[in-house]
């Protein structure tokens, strides 16, 4: 029997490649060029996202209105560390509008002014809108008011320029991220150029302490002390008797969408611990009143298993105002405290009725206490800078002479409400 034939498919046949050029020893590519090769086609194949696209002011405007406080204790004034809290959830939210649902942190907080203290059960007003930005960073400008019930009217009460930052998951800043400004009004063009203003200021005074504190001059009571203030005062303390350390646990109620506190709640711990800390050193049992809150830049967040201790001391002392030092540290879970930041408080001493009231308490400066005497000499300086800067626009005439010292020549105490 034959076999069937058998069945052959059509190959079709390549030439082979040539083959390459064996290289010599010397000659052979290094595994540092393969590894370079390979990181620029990488780079070469990554598609860059597309830059957000640019977006007004007035697309990130917002406001929130609450009546705040209790009511058993309405006509009574508030904290002024309420109003702070309220002015960075706002600003919290006019960046997240402005990053079309970012995560966004506070970074830092311009000085803040008391132009009109607020009432418990006052309807307090806050509006932001971003109106600088960066790579990462935004700057929100917020605004505080209250209405006048007697008159119908919003009185402006407070303002300020709170820098965030746009955050990765990774609880990093995001470069190149953040969308650009569109300036298409001359109020918008006016704003920038006050940010711009506002950030050299900060950059002067920052420097001007920097300077100071890396001073190695040795310091004498008669060089720092502002005998003109603390001379005939009833009695003395030193620095270190004026301190007062709370700590306190995060909470919960105290996080923001991140699981970090949220900035405001520990402005508001900060104001309340100063406050306390101001009375404590006047002997005033009556509540007295936070009319500045001076420029505070956050290092790190803090999270829920962290504890914030604040340290605040009596540092410079007037006629009728005083600046409290609070020193914020975070104590983690393994128990090594490390350094958060650093804010200034200006409060003012209050009778019952609400009169300015002379402060009869000095500090005791010693030249062996030379770390008192630094702190002394820069709340001094801090002071001279400010009173030359003039806070914005408002209806408290009597805030600029308390803050350039121009209400202690005079004649008459007790006669004034600080706000008339």
């Amino acid at each position: 029997k034959r076999r069937p034939p058998r069945r052959v498919d059509t190959v079709v046949w390549h030439p082979h490649p040539p083959r390459p050029a064996r290289l010599s020893p010397d000659k052979a590519p290094t595994s540092a060029a393969f590894a370079t090769v390979f990181m620029l086609s990488a780079l070469m194949a990554a598609t860059s996202p597309s830059p957000p696209p640019p977006a007004a002011p007035a697309a990130s405007e917002t406001f929130l209105s609450e009546i705040i406080g209790e009511p058993a204790l309405a006509g009574k004034m508030m904290p002024t560390g309420a109003v702070l809290d309220l002015m960075d959830i706002v600003a919290a939210r006019a960046a997240w509008a402005h990053t079309k649902g970012g995560k966004v942190a506070t970074v830092s907080f311009d000085r803040v002014d008391l132009l009109m203290p607020v009432c418990h059960m006052d309807l307090v007003k806050v509006t932001g809108r971003v109106v600088s930005t960066g790579s990462s960073s935004l700057v929100v400008e917020v605004k505080g008011f209250k209405e006048d019930i007697a008159t119908r009217r919003m009185i402006r009460t407070a303002s300020s320029f709170v820098t965030m930052v746009l955050m990765d998951n990774n609880m990093r800043p995001m470069k190149n991220a953040v969308p650009q400004l569109l300036m298409e009004t001359d109020e918008d063009k006016n704003v920038s150029e006050m940010v711009y203003v506002r950030r050299k200021l900060f950059m002067e005074w920052d420097a001007m302490l920097k300077t100071e504190m890396q001073s190695s001059e040795r310091l004498t009571p008669e060089q720092v002390e502002d005998a003109a203030s603390n001379a005939n005062k009833r009695e003395y303390l030193t620095v270190p008797q004026t301190k007062v350390v709370v700590r306190k646990q995060s909470m919960p109620r105290n996080l923001n969408h991140h699981q970090t506190l949220f900035g405001g709640d520990i402005i508001k711990w900060m104001e309340q611990t100063a406050t306390y800390t101001a009375q404590r050193f006047t002997a005033n049992p009556t509540p007295m009143i936070t009319l500045a809150m001076n420029r505070i830049t956050f290092k790190s967040p803090i999270t829920i298993n962290d504890v914030i201790q604040m340290e605040a001391e009596v540092v410079y002392v007037r006629k009728y105002i005083l600046e409290v030092q609070v020193h914020c540290f975070v104590d983690p879970p393994s128990g090594k405290l490390r350094d958060s930041h650093t804010g200034y408080f200006t409060v003012m001493n209050l009778d019952s009725l609400g009169f300015k009231r002379p402060i009869v308490t000095g500090i005791k400066l010693e030249e062996d206490d030379q770390e008192s005497l630094k702190k002394y000499k820069l709340a001094k300086s801090r002071f001279a800078f400010d009173a030359g800067v003039s806070p914005a626009a408002g209806p408290a005439k009597e805030l600029q002479r308390i803050r350039t010292g121009e209400d202690e020549n005079d004649t008459e105490t007790n006669t004034k409400f600080y706000l008339s």
